[in-house]
């Protein structure tokens, strides 16, 4: 992939793009890959959420576009007009720029003033390979005078593997419009006990409950910060399974779960793919 950061350790491979929302395109290990990546710059451009690890922020849907916040009313694109929502946030290609960088690591941050979320932020993202594998740090700092609401998600697409299990508790019900209704309904417990994916038709928000995923013969593990678990497989047609660990629920801006800083106030997030 051309204008990317390459990082090497052992037999971890990984590139990633800076000013592309910092998306890790490409993970191989012994030469095999473990994410989806991009043939070129054009296919990541045609279908930015299913490659590599896409940063949605705010995370999945917002009903309608809107949402209030401390007595204030707030917008966002309807980008999914059919539905009238907005998804996946605007930071998915956000230019980032590279703080440091080593052989098998890199830091880069972003600075928002309002441009792509009407809060001011910095984020940080630190990519690192070593000896356990691919980890990746998320630092939110709210940069504004007031308290700022947000939801953050990584739209992980991994190569469809073999097997997989997933953390997963209650499934949320949805709308016509996927939003969440308030209800909860019981786990699936074939993705929560571990299954083949191929020829599955395999969706839906659910829970967090539990410490990792199981992807083929790795991990993909996520600090609690992320209390949410997103499963999506684009209907068994793309040889793709998306495993996407979330920090406030779908639509969380209007239901009010979702997370908040203060001033000043810094939130961490990570998750790690190893083996």
């Amino acid at each position: 992939m051309e204008n990317c950061i390459k990082l090497t350790f052992g037999d971890w491979y990984a590139e990633i793009l800076p000013w592309f929302g910092m998306n890790a395109v490409t993970l191989r290990h012994f030469g095999r890959d473990i994410l989806r990546h991009p043939r070129d710059i054009e296919e990541l451009r045609s279908s930015p959420y299913l490659f590599g690890t896409p940063l949605l922020f705010p995370a999945n849907r917002t009903k309608g576009g809107r949402f209030f916040f401390d007595g204030n009313e707030f917008g966002l694109p309807l980008n999914e007009p059919t539905r009238n929502n907005h998804i996946h946030g605007l930071l998915y290609d956000a230019p980032f720029e590279v703080m440091s960088q080593s052989e098998n690591e890199v830091t880069a941050r972003f600075i928002n003033n309002g441009e792509r979320y009407p809060f001011p932020f910095e984020i940080v993202i630190r990519d690192l390979l070593d000896e356990r594998g691919y980890e990746r740090a998320v630092t939110v700092t709210n940069t504004g005078d007031s308290a700022m609401p947000f939801t953050l998600a990584f739209h992980t697409t991994f190569v469809e593997p073999r097997w997989f299990s997933a953390p997963i508790g209650k499934r949320f019900e949805v709308d016509e419009n996927y939003i969440p209704t308030g209800n909860m309904l019981s786990t699936v417990r074939e993705y929560r006990d571990g299954c083949d994916p191929s020829s599955r038709k395999i969706s839906g928000f659910f829970e967090r409950d539990g410490k990792c995923a199981t992807v083929g013969g790795y991990v993909y593990e996520f600090s609690e910060e992320f209390d949410n678990v997103i499963l999506f497989n684009a209907l068994g047609e793309m040889g793709i399974l998306c495993i996407e660990p979330q920090a406030g629920e779908v639509n969380g801006l209007n239901s009010k779960r979702c997370k908040i800083l203060k001033p000043n106030e810094s939130a961490i997030f990570t998750h790690r793919i190893g083996i």
